[in-house]
């Protein structure tokens, strides 16, 4: 399935290739991704050159199969263990971030798929926080070993209703909000 453009000319989008962060290091990452969590190890690349500035830099790209549900069409997260500059510190991370600005999720067949993948990561000892209800979708969140919060999320009938309709009034919050904020610049300003 390709995405829908507003422009017919636009070239089909067909979802999430991938999504890359850096990691502290390969081989811890490694077996959370697919020792703890399932997803199996697809690429490794041991790079040492900048793919666009050319400036010489020593690390390792790996990617992990997150599924798509079309095998010609993977998606995956993907990691860079940069040798000479390690990756953020989780417990900083945690300090800097609210958890809600900074998360990768993932979308999972329905809340019994939901209460499976919260029973089989706290059977390895991840903690996880949730089912969460946000009215549109439920969810659990969990952190990898970097420090980056995981979601993985379902919706059921009754909920695509109501993300339906935040769906059809987008650019009618979104004008409330830049009203809002304007507004509140303004009175800040004065």
């Amino acid at each position: 399935m390709t995405l829908n453009p507003k422009d017919p000319a636009q070239p089909p989008v067909y979802g999430l290739d991938h999504s890359a962060y850096r990691c502290r290091d390969a081989e811890e990452t490694r077996v959370f991704y697919e020792d703890v969590v399932g997803f199996p190890l697809t690429l490794a690349l041991h790079i040492d050159t900048h793919p666009t500035t050319g400036e010489p830099v020593d690390y390792l790209h790996i990617f992990f199969d997150i599924g798509s549900g079309d095998p010609d069409k993977p998606s995956h997260i993907a990691f860079f263990e940069v040798i000479d500059h390690p990756g953020d510190d989780p417990d900083e991370l945690f300090k800097t971030r609210w958890g809600m600005d900074l998360h990768f999720a993932m979308r999972v067949a329905d809340h019994t798929a939901l209460e499976a993948w919260k029973k089989r990561l706290q059977g390895k000892g991840v903690e996880v926080e949730g089912p969460i209800d946000h009215g549109m979708f439920q969810s659990i969140y969990f952190h990898d070993p970097n420090g980056y919060r995981l979601e993985f999320a379902s919706t059921e009938a009754k909920e695509q209703a109501v993300f339906d309709d935040h769906g059809a009034r987008a650019h009618e919050l979104m004008g409330k909000w830049n009203d809002w904020k304007a507004n509140r610049h303004a009175a800040a300003a004065e």
